[in-house]
């Protein structure tokens, strides 16, 4: 198959720069990180960034700051504001010590571009029985209604089937003009197949959803295997997508390897993927027992070339044009921790 043929016209990007934020910053007493979803929005400038913080350090939010780059180099991020996420009765997201009540996980932020709201996800809490979930709110952190996910990526109290703990709606994207969304399984429905290993990856799931939430289509990622042997634990999965326009893609896979007790080494790759390249995999009962079509993939960015490395990059977004060129930024989640980098990377196409 000639891959180049299939894809049609291949993305090609170009580093503008790379820059690591301080230790410490934090926005009305709400510490700064944990960054896992971002997005840009062209009517005002304004960057989103929701953090995974499942309350503990401050009620869960995202932030709203200034992205500062040109096509020479990117200068600096300046924080403006954060805003909690709100529950249905207006309250926030309780922290994991709290007795009851679900504990937000968010992993993806979307600005919907025909309404201006936003769209958010939560890989779920199975401890106190609450699925992974897709959600609006308005842009001072109100509910503003939930999107009916797929069914199939709910938890089995069995543990037969569905979703596993932490590794569920990862990536969100809205194709251009807001028709459709994207929705990226992390990695391996239990039914599925066995997550990545070292020796072969696993095979998850990519769903366009209609604006309400309901499957339309659905194809088979085939993951990379762990990036390196690890000495302890060690994982691959998608950390987000990115529509390109209405059949591809952009998928940021992100490994991590456990190199010392409790620090990891990360790597990250940048993926071109056309949907005509699969097949439609919606009502397969499973990705194992009958050969599936998966879809083909293009090798954009390898994370590990770039200067300064890979960080943990969970989020990423079309910024600004330069030039009639779209520019792209990724975001790392440190964590919060302070050996981990808070590391922004901002690319543009050639």
């Amino acid at each position: 198959m000639n891959l180049g043929a299939v894809l049609g016209l291949a993305l090609a990007l170009k580093l503008i720069g790379t820059i690591d934020l301080p230790n410490g910053l934090n926005v009305d007493g709400a510490p700064f990180g944990g960054v896992s979803g971002a997005d840009y929005d062209p009517r005002t400038g304004d960057w989103l960034m929701i953090s995974d913080d499942r309350s503990d350090k401050a009620p869960a939010r995202f932030f709203v700051g200034r992205l500062d780059y040109d096509a020479r180099a990117v200068r600096g991020l300046r924080l403006t504001r954060q805003v909690p996420l709100r529950r249905p009765d207006g309250s926030t997201f309780p922290a994991t010590q709290s007795a009851s009540g679900e504990r937000a996980d968010a992993e993806a932020l979307r600005i919907d571009p025909r309404t201006g709201e936003l769209v958010w996800s939560s890989e779920g809490d199975e401890a106190r029985g609450f699925d992974p979930s897709l959600r609006r709110m308005n842009r001072d952190g109100r509910w503003a209604g939930d999107l009916s996910a797929p069914s199939a990526f709910r938890f089995d109290p069995t543990k037969a089937s569905g979703a596993r703990p932490n590794l569920t709606f990862e990536g969100v994207s809205f194709s251009p003009g807001g028709r459709w969304m994207w929705l990226a399984m992390e990695a391996p429905l239990i039914e599925d197949g066995a997550v990545s290993t070292v020796a072969r990856g696993g095979v998850t799931r990519i769903s366009r959803l209609d604006r309400a939430g309901r499957l339309q289509a659905q194809y088979a990622y085939r993951l990379d295997p762990i990036q390196a042997a690890p000495a302890r634990r060690g994982d691959n999965g998608v950390s987000d997508i990115l529509a390109l326009d209405a059949r591809r893609l952009l998928v940021l896979e992100r490994s991590g390897v456990e190199v010392a007790e409790g620090r990891f080494a990360y790597h990250c790759r940048l993926y071109l993927v056309d949907v005509a390249t699969g097949e439609n995999v919606v009502g397969r009962r499973d990705l194992v027992e009958e050969p599936v079509r998966v879809l083909a993939k293009r090798l954009i960015v390898n994370f590990d070339r770039l200067p300064g490395g890979a960080a943990n990059f969970e989020a990423m977004a079309w910024g600004p044009f330069i030039g009639g060129k779209r520019t792209l930024a990724l975001f790392a989640d440190d964590n919060f921790a302070a050996e981990e980098p808070r590391r922004i990377v901002v690319l543009i196409a050639r």
